[in-house]
């Protein structure tokens, strides 16, 4: 069996004992799947999950481990870290495969790794037919897009490309948090099969992208109430105030490049692939970028500067410092 989020995964997982192989770019969701599956052991972890590197592992230390009862419980793990490396040794591979059908119902065998796998191969094919593969790609573009689509279709619910769209804005580009929104989005929808513009607005939880980018539009257009507004709620809702900076400050710099590159008529592919920016998210830099003038711009990274440089210094609180550059930044 595959699967490729952390909901799906954690649906099948208890029903699935071993082997157990998990790979991808998306770290947060391995560590989380990973954690899953510890918590299966309740009793002495220490003593019962067993943890080795795929890099110089012979398979006597596999089998010995997968073969010892686990101390006072029903259940133990052996986990294969950086899995990748273990494909290098073709004996271990082998002896492995022959292995897995054989493996004691009392151990999990866990592979990790966050490289991709060559799936072409017979050891990948015995784990797809006995055991569960998990993949978490880094999803781009219209990759991302069709993984949110797809998620919910096959769930039964319908969204146009325009509310798609809004709906990947307001998540962000975390998939650990996409799908963990999504899920709150069906339960919240029941019945109902058509995802309107108000069923995200009502129950999505902002990311501190959308909310930044938010909060810089409403710099813009000089509106100081509103976007202290949005900063104290992003702080009410537990956001870190430097990485509510740090966002503000990166807006900037990407607004500085892309409007150097636009009026100089050269192509922002590299600023694109730095900031590894979205299709909705370029879209909206583009269309402030717009309206913006390069003075304003700089005007803005100075003030971002000079904040990070007086809270570091300890001359001023950061949540005094940050509300005071957004009344600056809207002056």
């Amino acid at each position: 069996m595959e699967v490729n989020n952390l909901i799906d995964f954690k649906k099948h997982v208890k029903n699935i004992k071993s082997p157990i192989l998990i790979s991808g770019q998306e770290y947060s969701l391995i560590n989380l799947s990973i954690e899953e599956i510890y918590n299966q052991v309740n009793e002495f972890k220490e003593m019962n999950i067993n943890i080795f590197d795929g890099d110089n592992l012979d398979f006597d230390t596999i089998y010995n481990a997968c073969e010892t009862s686990p101390f006072i419980s029903n259940l133990k793990i052996v986990h294969i870290k950086n899995f990748h490396l273990a494909f290098n040794n073709t004996t271990l591979i082998n002896n492995l495969t022959k292995y897995i059908n054989n493996i004691p119902s009392y151990t999990i065998l866990l592979l990790t790794t966050n490289q991709e796998i060559e799936k072409n191969n017979n050891f990948i094919r015995t784990i797809r037919a006995t055991g569960l593969i998990a993949e978490y790609k880094k999803l781009k573009g219209t990759d991302f897009q069709n993984y949110v689509y797809n998620y919910l279709k096959e769930r039964n619910k319908n969204i146009t490309k325009a509310n798609l769209t809004y709906l990947i804005s307001e998540i962000g580009s975390s998939s650990e948090n996409i799908d963990f929104e999504l899920e709150k989005l069906i339960s919240y929808l029941g019945n109902k099969d058509n995802i309107e513009k108000d069923d995200i607005e009502n129950i999505i939880h902002k990311s501190i992208e959308s909310n930044v980018f938010k909060m810089n539009d409403l710099i813009l257009k000089k509106d100081i109430d509103n976007a202290i507004l949005i900063y104290k709620n992003m702080i009410f809702q537990g956001e870190d105030e430097l990485k509510i900076l740090a966002m503000i400050f990166r807006n900037y710099k990407i607004l500085y490049l892309l409007k150097s590159y636009i009026e100089a008529n050269m192509p922002y592919d590299d600023v694109v692939k730095k900031y590894n920016l979205r299709d909705f998210a370029l879209k909206n830099y583009i269309r402030v970028v717009k309206v913006i003038s390069i003075e304003e711009i700089e005007y803005g990274l100075k003030k971002c500067f000079n904040c990070d440089v007086s809270i570091k210094l300890g001359e001023i609180p950061s949540s005094i410092a940050i509300e005071n550059l957004i009344i600056e930044l809207c002056a």
